[in-house]
Protein backbone atom coordinates (compact mmCIF):
# COMPACT_ATOMS: atom_id res chain seq x y z
CA UNK A 1 0.00 0.00 0.00
CA UNK A 2 1.18 3.31 -0.87
CA UNK A 3 2.03 5.93 1.33
CA UNK A 4 -0.38 8.30 0.04
CA UNK A 5 -2.61 5.89 0.29
CA UNK A 6 -2.04 5.10 4.25
CA UNK A 7 -1.93 8.76 4.55
CA UNK A 8 -5.67 9.31 2.96
CA UNK A 9 -6.85 6.24 4.95
CA UNK A 10 -5.36 7.41 8.14
CA UNK A 11 -7.37 10.59 7.33
CA UNK A 12 -10.63 9.12 6.83
CA UNK A 13 -10.90 7.17 9.48
CA UNK A 14 -9.67 10.46 11.97
CA UNK A 15 -12.49 11.65 10.67
CA UNK A 16 -15.20 8.98 11.05
CA UNK A 17 -14.11 8.23 15.13
CA UNK A 18 -15.07 11.05 17.36
CA UNK A 19 -12.72 9.65 19.89
CA UNK A 20 -9.85 9.49 18.08
CA UNK A 21 -9.94 13.42 17.40
CA UNK A 22 -9.17 13.98 20.89
CA UNK A 23 -6.08 11.83 20.60
CA UNK A 24 -3.06 13.65 20.41
CA UNK A 25 -0.71 11.56 18.45
CA UNK A 26 -3.27 10.68 16.07
CA UNK A 27 -4.14 14.19 15.31
CA UNK A 28 -0.56 15.33 15.36
CA UNK A 29 0.21 12.73 12.41
CA UNK A 30 -2.98 13.98 10.29
CA UNK A 31 -2.46 17.26 10.72
CA UNK A 32 1.33 16.64 9.61
CA UNK A 33 -0.71 15.54 6.11
CA UNK A 34 -3.31 18.10 5.73
CA UNK A 35 -3.39 20.68 7.94
CA UNK A 36 -6.51 21.97 7.24
CA UNK A 37 -8.16 18.45 9.61
CA UNK A 38 -7.13 20.39 12.34
CA UNK A 39 -11.01 21.91 12.13
CA UNK A 40 -12.53 18.30 13.21
CA UNK A 41 -9.84 17.86 16.17
CA UNK A 42 -11.13 18.28 19.80
CA UNK A 43 -11.43 21.70 20.96
CA UNK A 44 -8.34 20.79 23.19
CA UNK A 45 -6.28 20.00 20.62
CA UNK A 46 -6.72 22.84 18.56
CA UNK A 47 -5.10 24.77 21.35
CA UNK A 48 -2.08 22.45 21.87
CA UNK A 49 0.58 24.54 20.33
CA UNK A 50 2.68 21.64 18.97
CA UNK A 51 -0.67 20.49 17.05
CA UNK A 52 -1.27 23.62 15.30
CA UNK A 53 2.27 24.72 14.58
CA UNK A 54 2.42 21.63 12.91
CA UNK A 55 -1.01 22.16 11.12
CA UNK A 56 -0.03 25.58 9.85
CA UNK A 57 3.62 24.75 8.83
CA UNK A 58 1.74 21.88 6.36
CA UNK A 59 -0.69 24.36 5.30
CA UNK A 60 -0.95 28.48 6.51
CA UNK A 61 -5.05 28.15 6.02
CA UNK A 62 -5.12 25.99 9.36
CA UNK A 63 -4.55 29.19 11.04
CA UNK A 64 -8.66 29.91 11.23
CA UNK A 65 -9.25 26.52 13.04
CA UNK A 66 -6.90 27.24 15.78
CA UNK A 67 -8.17 28.12 19.48
CA UNK A 68 -8.16 31.61 19.92
CA UNK A 69 -4.68 32.28 22.27
CA UNK A 70 -2.83 30.66 19.34
CA UNK A 71 -3.98 32.90 16.64
CA UNK A 72 -2.39 35.84 18.88
CA UNK A 73 0.71 33.58 19.21
CA UNK A 74 3.49 35.30 16.78
CA UNK A 75 5.27 32.03 16.27
CA UNK A 76 2.13 30.61 15.16
CA UNK A 77 1.33 33.25 12.89
CA UNK A 78 4.47 33.86 11.35
CA UNK A 79 4.89 30.12 11.15
CA UNK A 80 1.68 30.05 8.79
CA UNK A 81 2.56 33.33 6.62
CA UNK A 82 5.50 31.54 5.89
CA UNK A 83 3.85 28.53 5.38
CA UNK A 84 1.90 30.27 2.41
CA UNK A 85 3.94 32.72 1.66
CA UNK A 86 0.61 34.79 1.54
CA UNK A 87 -0.15 37.44 4.09
CA UNK A 88 -3.74 37.24 3.81
CA UNK A 89 -3.77 34.71 6.08
CA UNK A 90 -2.92 37.40 8.57
CA UNK A 91 -6.77 37.58 8.26
CA UNK A 92 -7.22 34.74 10.64
CA UNK A 93 -4.47 36.25 13.46
CA UNK A 94 -6.23 37.63 16.43
CA UNK A 95 -7.28 41.16 16.39
CA UNK A 96 -4.12 42.46 18.42
CA UNK A 97 -1.62 40.64 16.23
CA UNK A 98 -3.54 42.71 13.24
CA UNK A 99 -2.49 45.74 15.49
CA UNK A 100 1.01 44.70 16.44
CA UNK A 101 3.06 46.65 14.09
CA UNK A 102 6.12 44.75 14.19
CA UNK A 103 3.60 41.64 13.42
CA UNK A 104 2.41 43.59 10.35
CA UNK A 105 5.62 45.14 9.19
CA UNK A 106 7.32 41.57 8.90
CA UNK A 107 3.96 40.24 7.03
CA UNK A 108 3.90 43.00 4.46
CA UNK A 109 6.83 43.26 3.46
CA UNK A 110 6.21 39.34 2.37
CA UNK A 111 2.93 39.91 0.87
CA UNK A 112 2.17 44.08 0.40
CA UNK A 113 -1.67 42.72 -0.15
CA UNK A 114 -1.65 41.69 3.77
CA UNK A 115 -2.32 45.64 4.01
CA UNK A 116 -5.80 44.59 4.08
CA UNK A 117 -6.00 42.94 6.84
CA UNK A 118 -3.99 45.46 9.39
CA UNK A 119 -5.70 46.81 12.12
CA UNK A 120 -7.14 50.84 10.61
CA UNK A 121 -4.11 52.74 13.10
CA UNK A 122 -1.22 50.57 10.73
CA UNK A 123 -3.02 50.92 7.47
CA UNK A 124 -2.61 54.98 8.23
CA UNK A 125 1.00 54.45 9.58
CA UNK A 126 3.66 55.11 6.93
CA UNK A 127 6.33 53.26 7.21
CA UNK A 128 4.09 50.03 7.15
CA UNK A 129 2.42 51.20 4.06
CA UNK A 130 5.98 51.94 2.13
CA UNK A 131 7.34 48.65 3.20
CA UNK A 132 3.42 47.31 1.83
CA UNK A 133 3.68 48.89 -1.86
CA UNK A 134 6.97 48.66 -2.15
CA UNK A 135 6.10 44.57 -1.98
CA UNK A 136 3.14 45.11 -3.58
CA UNK A 137 2.31 48.30 -5.73
CA UNK A 138 -1.21 47.40 -6.06
CA UNK A 139 -1.09 47.23 -1.51
CA UNK A 140 -1.51 51.33 -2.13
CA UNK A 141 -5.73 50.47 -2.09
CA UNK A 142 -5.95 49.68 1.27
CA UNK A 143 -3.91 52.28 2.53
CA UNK A 144 -5.38 54.75 4.81
CA UNK A 145 -6.82 57.89 2.57
CA UNK A 146 -4.44 60.13 3.56
CA UNK A 147 -1.38 58.03 2.23
CA UNK A 148 -2.80 57.32 -1.29
CA UNK A 149 -2.66 61.18 -1.19
CA UNK A 150 1.33 61.22 -0.23
CA UNK A 151 3.39 61.39 -3.24
CA UNK A 152 6.19 59.68 -1.79
CA UNK A 153 3.93 56.78 -1.43
CA UNK A 154 2.30 56.67 -4.53
CA UNK A 155 5.65 56.99 -6.39
CA UNK A 156 6.64 54.00 -4.78
CA UNK A 157 3.63 51.86 -5.63
CA UNK A 158 4.15 52.70 -8.89
CA UNK A 159 7.77 52.31 -9.06
CA UNK A 160 7.09 48.82 -7.96
CA UNK A 161 4.56 47.81 -9.83
CA UNK A 162 6.30 49.34 -13.51
CA UNK A 163 2.60 49.66 -14.32
CA UNK A 164 0.98 53.02 -13.94
CA UNK A 165 -2.54 51.74 -13.32
CA UNK A 166 -1.66 51.59 -9.66
CA UNK A 167 -2.71 55.75 -10.13
CA UNK A 168 -6.32 54.80 -10.23
CA UNK A 169 -5.97 54.02 -6.40
CA UNK A 170 -4.62 57.39 -5.33
CA UNK A 171 -6.43 59.87 -3.93
CA UNK A 172 -8.03 62.65 -6.75
CA UNK A 173 -5.88 65.58 -5.62
CA UNK A 174 -2.78 63.22 -6.66
CA UNK A 175 -4.42 62.51 -10.07
CA UNK A 176 -5.48 65.65 -10.47
CA UNK A 177 -1.68 67.13 -9.78
CA UNK A 178 0.23 67.49 -13.07
CA UNK A 179 4.16 66.64 -11.86
CA UNK A 180 2.64 62.99 -10.20
CA UNK A 181 0.73 62.41 -13.59
CA UNK A 182 3.54 63.13 -15.98
CA UNK A 183 5.92 61.55 -14.23
CA UNK A 184 3.14 58.51 -13.78
CA UNK A 185 2.26 58.34 -18.30
CA UNK A 186 5.79 58.40 -18.33
CA UNK A 187 5.98 55.09 -16.90
CA UNK A 188 3.24 53.70 -18.65
CA UNK A 189 0.90 55.81 -20.97
CA UNK A 190 -2.20 53.86 -19.96
CA UNK A 191 -2.17 55.51 -16.81
CA UNK A 192 -3.93 58.63 -18.56
CA UNK A 193 -7.42 57.46 -17.98
CA UNK A 194 -7.04 57.74 -14.43
CA UNK A 195 -5.90 61.03 -14.46
CA UNK A 196 -8.95 63.64 -14.34
CA UNK A 197 -10.24 64.82 -16.72
CA UNK A 198 -8.28 68.29 -16.84
CA UNK A 199 -4.98 66.72 -17.40
CA UNK A 200 -6.63 63.94 -19.99
CA UNK A 201 -7.19 67.61 -21.78
CA UNK A 202 -3.56 68.62 -20.82
CA UNK A 203 -1.20 68.78 -24.08
CA UNK A 204 1.99 67.55 -22.13
CA UNK A 205 0.60 65.06 -20.37
CA UNK A 206 -1.49 63.24 -23.35
CA UNK A 207 1.84 63.79 -25.67
CA UNK A 208 4.08 62.40 -22.70
CA UNK A 209 1.36 59.52 -22.37
CA UNK A 210 1.43 58.96 -26.35
CA UNK A 211 5.28 59.21 -26.71
CA UNK A 212 5.51 56.36 -23.74
CA UNK A 213 2.75 54.35 -25.46
CA UNK A 214 1.06 55.15 -28.59
CA UNK A 215 -2.34 53.52 -27.99
CA UNK A 216 -2.53 55.28 -24.31
CA UNK A 217 -5.20 57.27 -25.97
Amino acid sequence: MSTQLKNFMLKEVFLAAQKLRADKEVVLAVVQQDGTALQSAAEALRADKEIVLAAVRENGYALRFAARELRADKEVVFAAVQQQHNGRVLNFAAKELRADKEVVLAVVQQDGTALQSAAEALRADKEIVLAAVRENGYALRFAARELRADKEVVFAAVQQQHNGRVLNFAAKELRADKEVVLAVVNNNGFALEFATEELQADKEVVLTAVQQNGYAL
